[in-house]
């Protein structure tokens, strides 16, 4: 687990004063490919699990972005299941 560093800011989102520094994950998508960036720095209110980035750290992200995301630089691949919430509804509905 990450150390939390107390920076004395406030979260735009819900106005608490309990945010700190933390080391995140992030999924996106990019193009058909959704793909995971971790360690990456941000503020993360704890009341609310808001996120924030610095503008160093955003700049990364679109870099990584511009890249393509190169499978052969990612650290690791995993498998994630898909689901379709069409088919949720229904199977609600057969009940």
């Amino acid at each position: 687990m990450d150390t939390v560093v107390e920076t004395g800011l406030h979260c735009t989102a819900c106005e608490s004063t309990d945010v700190g520094m933390q080391h995140v994950h992030l999924a996106l998508w990019h193009g058909e490919r959704l793909v995971v960036v971790e360690g990456i720095p941000a503020l993360v209110c704890r009341r609310c699990g808001e996120q924030f980035y610095d503008d160093s750290t955003t700049i990364g992200l679109d870099l990584l972005r511009g890249n393509g995301f190169p499978p052969e630089q990612a650290l690791r691949t995993i498998e994630v299941p898909v689901f379709d919430f069409g088919g949720t509804l229904a199977m609600r509905n057969v009940r």
